[in-house]
């Protein structure tokens, strides 16, 4: 997406950092930042409040404790004085902050960071801020990002009202990464046919892995088991992709690894990023809800292991476009959900009402 003119030096004065799966090419070697500890720590209350805190040096022109809480290698890329001017210009154009739209929090998938979202209507501009802020855990500003983003426009399928009865692919705690109709809290929002995409992980005290992150089985959702969401047949599977290692992303085949299931009325599970080998259907079996169907993995244009989930109205042809999946009977932040959209920044299961697992189904006799 592309910033406005006045918003440029800020693409200049903060350097990129890979997020969930707007990625920057990835480095030829990943190298997960070492683990720093500090009082800050992933996704706790103090990380949380730091965010806003950093926030609000930026949105009241408070440059000079904005830029003292920079990473050195973010002070690298621009000076205090720089980063001044830039605020001045910022205040005179935008004004105040008047209302939060939305706000979320989540891990960085691939270094200790806690990740801040916050989607705010200023006094000045039309369209609201989109404001991105990542912090370690001694606190420091590892990214800091702002533009102007309007709300995300619908298209023929906003409205559109699903057929069939969908349980969360999954039988325990997952971490909704991304997931709802907007920016703040999905990076597919503006892109037309994936707008509806899901992406999950899994979490231990706020993090996606055990020690440094370089192997995929420090990951806490590698291998973990996935279901079918409903009822269905298997109508597509590819299990030939290797896992990459973490931070290596391949480009070849998007998808990697996957499972689709058939459900009826032209809708279609695409269950993407699946652990190679994992996969327990044939194309042509049919499968009940809840039924195992592979595990995730971190095949495909995936930074890290991570489980994408959307729910698409054909096979492949004509070109598939998502459908706003909606689940029934699951728990969002320990609440019960009887029909909803799981969003960023919940942890979500399915209810004890759900129907128990089954095993792998058994390939159909031809």
């Amino acid at each position: 997406m592309t910033l406005r003119h006045h918003l440029c030096v800020a693409t200049l004065l903060f350097p990129a950092l890979m997020f969930a799966q707007a990625a920057a090419p990835a480095p030829k070697k990943a190298s997960p930042a070492p683990a720093v500890s500090g009082s800050y720590p992933v996704m706790s209350a103090a990380a949380k409040s730091r965010c806003r805190q950093l926030f609000s040096y930026f949105e009241s022109g408070q440059s000079a404790a904005l830029y003292g809480a920079f990473s050195q290698q973010m002070k690298k890329s621009g000076s205090s004085t720089q980063l001044a001017t830039l605020s001045k210009k910022v205040g005179t154009e935008w004004g105040r902050e008047e209302k939060i739209i939305g706000e979320n929090f989540a891990p960085d998938m691939l270094a200790l960071n806690t990740v801040y979202s916050r989607y705010s209507k200023f006094s000045k501009p039309k369209d609201p801020i989109f404001t991105l802020v990542v912090i370690d855990q001694l606190g420091q500003i590892q990214l800091f990002q702002f533009r102007p983003s309007p709300p995300a426009p619908g298209n023929r399928f906003s409205d559109y009202t699903v057929k069939t009865k969908l349980r969360l692919p999954f039988d325990s705690d997952w971490f909704v990464y991304e997931g709802g109709r907007d920016i703040y809290q999905n990076s597919n929002a503006f892109r037309d046919a994936e707008r509806f995409a899901m992406v999950f992980t899994v979490l231990k005290d706020g993090r996606t892995f055990s020690g440094d992150g370089t192997r995929n089985e420090q990951f806490f959702c590698y291998g973990q088991p996935l279901v079918a969401p409903a009822d269905g047949t298997v109508v597509m599977i590819n299990d030939t992709f290797a896992d990459n290692a973490p931070g290596r992303p391949e480009t070849v085949m998007p998808a990697g690894n996957r499972v689709l299931i058939y459900h009826g009325n032209s809708e279609y599970s695409l269950l993407m990023h699946l652990k190679q080998n994992s996969i327990k259907v044939k194309s042509g079996v049919k499968v009940k809800q809840g039924d195992v169907v592979g595990e995730c993995g971190n095949s495909g244009n995936s930074p890290a292991p991570h489980f994408e989930y959307r729910l698409q109205n054909s096979k492949g042809v004509p070109l598939p476009f998502t459908l706003p999946a909606v689940f029934v009977d699951y728990v969002a932040d320990g609440t019960p959900v009887a029909s909803g959209e799981p969003l960023r920044g919940q942890t979500v299961h399915n209810s004890a009402t759900a129907a128990a697992p089954a095993s792998a189904p058994a390939a159909e006799k031809k």
